[in-house]
């Protein structure tokens, strides 16, 4: 893991996974420095779920969740009004640690969490990831997904974070999202989400 500062922009019930692209539009003036902080710090952004608890709602500095996704900024287009559309590509799964400032915008100290592929030679994972990639071309063809996207899925073997970018391109319950992008172990990850597509493939 390597420890650094970044800057958070948290945001209710969106998780960037690793290998996603994220568009957002960027209008509170905070966040309108925010950007101007990124572009002088390597363009890098974490976005960070909001604990959905209603007190928590409430609150002009909510508490957010501690593992969540970070990436860099790829595309920026600016407005005539000092608004920005921008896209944002997910790099990586970090860990808040403690904060730097909250004011005018949260600069996390985060551990940024290494891709390991140690785990592709378990005996155990390559048996779940299989049974994953199969039921996921399931619910994709049965969502009338192009085939060229079905055809695509075996090069998830070679994704570093090949569970959370499948926990991204398929619709179920957010906190169960969060749940696996908050492991650390990527086999538990596996066992979560084959649980997952089983009942969605039942379901269809």
């Amino acid at each position: 893991m390597s420890r650094t500062t970044i800057p958070i922009f948290p945001l209710p019930e969106v998780i960037l996974f690793p290998g996603t692209f994220l568009p957002l539009h960027i209008f509170e003036p905070r966040y309108r420095m925010m950007l101007d902080y990124c572009s002088e710090s390597g363009e890098e952004m974490a976005i960070a779920p909001i604990k959905m608890d209603p007190s928590n709602l409430k609150n002009p500095q909510p508490e957010i969740e501690t593992i969540f996704g970070w990436g860099t900024i790829v595309r920026r287009d600016p407005l005539p009004d000092g608004r920005s559309n921008i896209l944002l590509e997910g790099k990586g799964i970090a860990k808040l640690e403690s904060y730097d400032t909250m004011e005018p915008f949260r600069i996390g100290v985060v551990e940024k969490i290494e891709a390991d592929s140690k785990y592709i030679e378990d005996k155990l994972f390559v048996e779940i990831f299989d049974r994953i990639l199969y039921l996921t071309k399931r619910i994709l063809l049965s969502e009338g997904a192009k085939e060229e996207l079905i055809l695509r899925m075996n090069d998830l073997w070679s994704h570093p974070f090949p569970v959370d970018f499948i926990s991204s391109i398929l619709n179920f319950n957010f906190q169960k999202k969060q749940e696996i992008l908050s492991s650390t172990d990527q086999i538990l990850k596996a066992q979560l989400l084959v649980g997952i597509v089983e009942e969605m493939n039942l379901g269809e």
